[in-house]
């Protein structure tokens, strides 16, 4: 019995250990809070307590560069507009930007904001930017941070996240001693409702299923889900310690930052692992098949990254394109590991009224099995109607196990590659029927009626008209002709079609 209790001792320690091996220190001797990427790979991370201020990474994490420098503030937050201009929440200085890619910054004063603390900033589209601040709640521009509005007030926001599917949805998180909450946006910024779920939310996380998660440094450090984007809040568990960062990995497994360390949930949030990190933590980012985490204090300060050595399939890139008549499916992956394949699936979007149709298999495209080399794959759907559909992958691996991608959608309007005048419906008809015809090419259309003897009888269409697949209606008693067999004639351009109809009274 002694004996196996020292070897589960053992087990234990040695697991431990290579815990905290696995964590390797960068840029040491600065305490950092805020850490982020931007869509070239760059990584940005700001300092807190230190003379310093902001530092680029080019290569992963593993060098940095300072970039921008103060006297000791705290860099609180980091993010990017879809043009990669770069924003920092400084809370003694305000807003800092730079437009070109960090070689020099502007500042935006605290006094733009009620003079309050900058906690957080967010990005949206077309120029569109969101503050938090201490007490003064959200400051809204759009126009690059060049002016603001107040658009919320009262609370303290320290979290903005902006909804991955839908750009006019914006999630706010508020901590204070006595107001905390979440609070939603469907308009851009512009009104906020709320607030939902009475706990202070330092951070927010989305998965690809649209699901919301909030980080606290309340009572009981609670873990919050919510399936309603964000309206109801459920508590799924707890963290061992007050949070002020969280991120999703690769297979979207929930890594959370703060007081002692980190900690990461492979069971959506009920429970957590404990890194065996004894020092104080702030913002984490994914990057790759790594994690990267701010630490602050100058005994331990620095940035420190976690590399996991199971490499699954990194998807980043998917896009969809017609190809003449067909859907061209092209994605490439950075790394992959024990990859079978990707089955593709598709399904049709109804109009609004309408129910869309259930997903269904099309094709599968094998797999590259373990490499750390990016691949660039493709695929053609060739069997489709006009018509919106949506795609994903189902990334398969030899264990079976599966993962969607998300999906893409796109709206495919077919070209005729063939010059036809088909048979009208119905016929035989009374009055009316209808005249469908197919061009590959624009050009003057015409479309005439002529009785059985060939006398011109009715001019339907004389106009020019692109290519594409047309009809029109012909009713027989517009022109008050009598019951009989009558040919209608097609022509665009030197090309000429005719077809029999019967108009019985």
């Amino acid at each position: 019995m002694n004996k196996f209790i020292s070897i589960v001792c053992f087990l234990i320690l040695i697991s431990s250990i290579i815990d905290a091996q696995t964590w390797v220190r960068k840029n040491a001797g600065y305490g950092f809070w805020s850490i982020e990427k931007d869509f070239a790979g760059n990584i940005y991370a700001g300092t807190t307590g230190t003379a310093r201020g902001i530092f680029k990474s080019t290569d992963g994490g593993e060098t940095w560069t300072n970039v921008y420098s103060t006297g000791a503030s705290n860099y609180l937050d980091i993010t990017f507009d879809p043009l990669n201009n770069v924003y920092v929440a400084n809370s003694t200085n305000g807003l800092i930007i730079s437009t070109d890619g960090g070689n020099n910054f502007t500042t935006i004063p605290t006094t733009t904001f009620g003079g309050n603390a900058v906690n957080t900033v967010a990005c949206g589209q077309n120029g569109l930017v969101l503050v938090g601040v201490t007490s003064g709640g959200v400051y809204r521009s759009t126009d690059f941070g060049s002016t603001f509005t107040q658009t919320l007030s009262g609370y303290s926001i320290v979290s903005l996240e902006f909804d991955k599917f839908d750009s006019n949805r914006v999630y706010a998180g508020s901590s204070s001693t006595t107001l905390n909450g979440f609070f939603v946006s469907t308009d851009a910024g512009q009104t906020f409702s709320g607030p939902f779920n009475n706990v202070n939310v330092w951070e927010i996380l989305q998965k690809q299923d649209s699901t919301l998660f909030t980080f606290s440094t309340s009572s009981g450090y609670p873990v919050s889900k919510s399936t309603d984007l964000g309206f109801t809040w459920t508590t799924v568990g707890n963290t061992p310690a007050a949070i002020r960062g969280a991120c999703l990995d690769l297979v979207e497994d929930l890594y959370a930052a703060g007081n002692g360390g980190v900690y990461k949930s492979t069971d959506g949030g009920s429970t957590f692992i404990n890194f065996n990190l004894t020092f104080s933590s702030n913002k984490i980012i994914s990057y790759q098949n790594k994690i990267l985490v701010a630490v602050s204090g100058t005994t331990n300060g620095g940035v420190y990254i976690y590399e996991d050595t199971t490499i699954p399939v990194e998807l980043v890139s998917l896009n969809a394109y017609q190809k003449n008549n067909s859907v061209a499916l092209e994605w490439k992956t950075a790394t992959e590991t024990n990859n079978l394949g990707f089955e593709i699936q598709r399904k049709s979007i109804k109009s609004v009224n309408g129910s869309d149709d259930d997903w269904t298999r099309i094709g599968f495209v094998s797999g590259s099995g373990t490499t750390t080399e990016s691949k660039s794959y493709s695929f053609i759907d060739e069997n489709i109607s006009t018509g919106t559909y949506k795609y994903r992958l189902k990334q398969i691996d030899y264990e079976g196990t599966s993962k969607y991608s998300n999906e893409i959608e796109i709206n495919l309007v077919l070209t005729p590659v063939e010059f036809e005048l088909f048979q009208n419906f119905p016929n035989p008809f009374n009055p009316s029927t209808k005249i469908i015809w197919e061009s590959p090419i624009s050009g003057w259309t015409v479309i005439k009626v002529f009785d059985i003897l060939g006398n011109e009888v009715a001019v339907l269409l004389n106009e020019f008209r692109g290519e594409g697949k047309y009809e029109i209606n012909f009713n027989a008693s517009d022109f008050h002709l009598p019951s009989g067999t009558y040919i209608y004639k097609l022509t665009i351009g030197e090309k000429t079609l005719t077809n029999k109809m019967i108009f019985l009274q």
